[in-house]
Parts: C-alpha cells; structure tokens; sequence
C-alpha cells in the first residue's frame, strides 16, 4: 500500500462518537430556532453550480458585520477557512503559535503542511497573559498567531484592549482572532480590520445562529488580504442550500439577537447552580461553561444517564466543557448531577 506522507501518517483521524442521548451538551451546538419549520427554496436549479463568490450571503453577512463584502469570503465553517490560510501562509517549518488548551484543529492544520505548532502554556486558571504571547511571537519570528476569543474549551475572554495591544506590538505576524464564540461576549475586533493589514478575523453561523449542520462560516479581512488568499479558495465551496438557508437566518437578526440574550441568561444561572453544587466554574464568554466536578468520572456517569458532555484531560486533572442548552435540557443536566453526587444538595 502506497503511505501517507509523514506528516500525515502520524495524524489520529477525527471521529465522532455515535452516542445514544437524551441531551446533548458535548458540541457547542446552537439550539434549532431560525430554520425549525424548514424552507424553501424558490426557482431551484441543483443542476446549476452554486454561487462560487457567495455574493448575496456575502452583502448579507457585511450588513449583520458592520464591514463590507469586499471584507469577507466565505467557507465550510471557520475551520475551513483557518486550515486555508495556514496553508496559504506557511512553509514546512515555518512557526504558527497560539495558547494551549485551545481549539485542537489548529496544531492538526500546522501538522498537514508541515508548520511548526507552538503551544503557550495558560495560567493554572486558564486565564491568557498577552504579553507572554507577544513575546514568544516575537522572540520566535512567528508566522501566524491565532487567538481564540472568547476561547475553547475553557470560555476565557480578552479584552478588546488587550486584543489592540496585541495587533499593535505583532507587526510581523499573522493574526487569526478565531471569534467562533464572539456573539455571546459582543468582544469583536471585526471593525479593526482595514485598520490592520495583519489581522483576520473568522466568524461562523454554527453557533449563536444554530446553523452547525450548514457549515457555513467566514473570513473577514483587509480586501487586499482577502483578493490575496482568494487563490488558494476551492470553487463552489458552500452549496447551494447552505447558501440560501444563510441568507434566510441572516434576514431574522433580531431573532439572533433575542437568542443570544436567552443563552447569557441560561449561562449565568448554570454556573450560579453548578457553583452551589461545589463546582469550579471558569468565567466564559461562549455558549458553554468549562467546569471540575466535585465528583469523579462526571462524564462517564453523565453519559450512562443520556446525557452528554465534554471531557478533558490536562496537567493530570479532569475537566468537563458543558454546552448551554435550552433551560429544560439544562434541568435534566442538574438533576442527574444531583442524583450522581447523592440527592443531598
């Protein structure tokens, strides 16, 4: 059999587990709210390839943004759109750098084209320090930095100041601020980006739209920047239900908006009750909460009961991120803690 190049043949392939569940709070999911009686689609040609430029998704994105649609391109979810830019920018060995624990796929990105991944350690409280970013970026000529703001998994949220300060001290660098989560903090520095030549922002309707199952997402950037990395863009890459179900969501923003609220507001009284129960709870800025249970194999004996979380392993401690889910689904969640630690709290 013919091998893998080598740096691939050491890459682990990404499966999702098929779980039996009653709720699912593993994925950071958004609820199924703007398309929840479906659409349709009016003079529709399946024959005809899609809109390769995305125009009409991208005037509408530019609206719900605050930028220009000469800003935007748009792809299969962020992720494709990270994957495009590391490998638009970086030589084997070339040194891409962002914090750790972070979103996984951006080491597995470096690893396909042969980059070097830097890791900075966060503080025992997965807070960030900027300027150990700025000087490890510095000090190691990086190539591209990637921010993830608000953070995943831990919810950990820069400052917009701190963010600036970090465009204004990496010059020489790439910046990818991965705002994923962004809608839940109102925290975006999208409205910075013709003021930065460096700075590339990318944001996605999978979450606070609950449209993950579109995979739809966006670059925002300087127009030169984006006529630059149009190069490396595969055609036809968003079809075209996905295009058209984007423009029908982004026609209900206020809708959005609404939801948003509703998730701050389900967040912050998940966290009030799991800290009554005797769990630390990190501050997040995202659509979940990122916890250590006062009990052990949460996620193990959550699963058994239906419900499912997120695990993590770091510094040789167990970490649980937990999605906000509709208020009900998130009563079903503390009742089976409640009966997991005892039905005494």
């Amino acid at each position: 059999m013919i091998k893998l190049k080598p740096s691939v043949e050491k890459l682990q392939a990404y499966f999702v587990n098929d779980i039996p569940y009653r709720v699912k709070l593993d994925a950071n999911e958004g609820s199924n709210y703007l398309l929840q009686d479906g659409f349709k689609i009016e003079n529709f040609q399946p024959n005809l390839y899609p809109d390769s430029d995305s125009r009409v998704l991208r005037e509408k994105m530019a609206v719900y943004y605050g930028c220009r649609a000469e800003n935007i391109m748009v792809g299969n979810g962020s992720s494709e759109m990270i994957n495009m830019v590391i490998n638009a920018f970086c030589d084997k060995g070339e040194k891409v750098m962002s914090f750790v624990p972070s979103f996984s796929m951006y080491q597995t990105y470096c690893d396909l084209c042969g980059a070097e991944y830097i890791g900075i350690p966060s503080e025992k409280d997965f807070t960030q320090n900027i300027d150990k970013l700025i000087k490890e970026a510095t000090e190691n000529k990086t190539k591209i930095v990637i921010l993830c703001n608000p953070n995943n998994p831990t919810g950990f949220m820069y400052t917009r100041t701190e963010v600036i300060k970090l465009l204004e001290n990496v010059k020489d660098s790439l910046i990818i601020l991965d705002e994923a989560y962004v809608d839940f903090s109102e925290n975006s520095v999208v409205d910075l980006v013709d003021n930065y030549e460096n700075l590339i922002v990318m944001r996605t309707l999978s979450k606070a739209f609950g449209l993950a199952g579109l995979r739809v997402g966006a670059m925002i950037a300087k127009e030169e920047t984006i006529k630059y990395v149009w190069k490396v863009k595969v055609p036809y890459n968003i079809n075209i239900l996905s295009q058209y179900a984007a423009e029908q969501a982004l026609d209900n923003i206020e809708r959005v908006k609404s939801y948003i609220e509703g998730v701050k507001k389900l967040r912050q009284e998940l966290s009030f009750t799991l800290r009554k129960l005797d769990f630390t709870v990190y501050e997040s800025g995202a659509n979940f909460i990122f916890v250590k249970a006062p009990v052990e194999n949460l996620f193990e004996k959550l699963m058994d009961c239906g419900v499912l979380i997120r695990k993590f392993n770091y510094g040789g401690e167990v970490f649980n991120r937990i999605t906000i889910g509709t208020k009900e689904e998130n009563e079903i969640l503390v009742e089976e803690i409640k009966s997991i630690m005892g039905g005494n709290q």
